[in-house]
């Protein structure tokens, strides 16, 4: 079969695909090393807490997540799929596994927050270093697992002189079947964890109005637009990922998948800068040290960690967590 010419694999869509492109090289300068000062500073700088644990976790999963864009960039230049068979199983199952430990940590992270202020007590007795750190080793096995179809079932091909990469699994899939599975992916691997982490949100906003902390507003800013630009970054690749068996026939739906795929791994890039610049003064972040900063950020003053009293007498409430004791009568 003849090669197609260069252009003819992807269908230009204006300059979408320029723009594409641009998207995931600002990505890759901005958060590869941004990703890696916060690695750095969560192992090496900083104290080790169930808080840098997860943060620690988020960041490299956005830094796995980051090292996949060269390989779509090269992909979208080129228009075509440039490299081996095995690139086509490697680079979904990781990307698949990278969204997947991002997702699930968020979830993690807002049900930790949502104990700690629920049940203060308790989390004071059980929330330990050791314990988070087996729940991230939990997530990343996970992560391999919901890879490994990827590895077994994608394959490579060519239409019309172009090759291309698709999903064939063992027994034939009807449109409907393909339907079906894409409606149940984008339930289990969006629209749940968006439930968790919402009613997570609305149970810690009840409970610190009912007791009466004060600036309660905000050590949850930082964790809800974490969340909030995650689900808003890769809502449009979900939605794509859901159309796409109706429209696979289409030739600019590759580069749709590939324009939303890029926006979604663009939020990775962007937490480094969040915790930077949420939260407390901005002048006193932009111009001070930014090890302080995220220092700060993770540390027992932290964006994430319950408001501390306004006042409290001394003794009155020691069994309670630091940073998450009651400050009404």
């Amino acid at each position: 079969m003849s090669s197609a010419a260069p252009g003819q694999c992807l269908r230009e869509v204006g300059c979408l695909r320029a723009a594409t492109v641009a998207l995931q090289c600002t990505a890759m300068v901005l958060g590869l090393p941004a990703n890696g000062l916060v690695l750095w500073m969560t192992a090496f700088r900083m104290a080790r807490t169930v808080t840098t644990v997860w943060f620690f976790s988020l960041a490299l999963a956005d830094f796995a997540i980051l090292l996949t864009l060269p390989n779509a960039t090269d992909i979208l230049i080129r228009t075509r799929w440039p490299r081996s068979a095995l690139s086509c199983k490697l680079y979904p199952a990781f990307l698949v596994s990278a969204f997947f430990i991002s997702i699930s940590l968020l979830v993690l992270i807002s049900l930790d927050r949502c104990v700690s202020v629920l049940w203060p007590v308790w989390a004071r007795n059980h929330r330990t270093v050791r314990r988070a750190c087996w729940l991230v080793l939990g997530v990343w096995l996970l992560a391999l697992v919901t890879g490994t179809p990827h590895l077994i079932f994608w394959k490579m091909g060519t239409h019309k002189g172009c090759p291309y990469c698709y999903f064939s699994p063992w027994v034939p899939s009807t449109k409907e079947k393909h339907i079906a599975v894409n409606l149940v992916h984008v339930l289990a691997s969006f629209l749940l964890p968006l439930a968790v982490i919402s009613a997570c949100a609305l149970l810690i906003c009840a409970k610190l109005r009912r007791e009466g902390w004060v600036q309660a507003r905000r050590p949850k800013r930082l964790l809800l637009v974490l969340v909030a630009t995650f689900f808003t970054f890769w809502f449009p690749f979900q939605v794509t990922f859901l159309l796409h068996p109706l429209y696979q026939d289409e030739p600019r739906m590759p580069l749709y998948l590939w324009a939303t795929i890029s926006l979604g791994c663009f939020n990775s890039c962007l937490n480094p800068f969040l915790y930077v610049f949420i939260g407390r003064d901005f002048q006193d972040k932009f111009f001070g040290s930014l090890p302080t900063v995220l220092a700060r950020a993770f540390g027992n003053e932290g964006f994430l960690n319950p408001p501390g009293p306004q006042e409290s007498p001394p003794g009155d409430q020691s069994n309670l967590p630091e940073g998450t004791r009651n400050t009404s009568a």
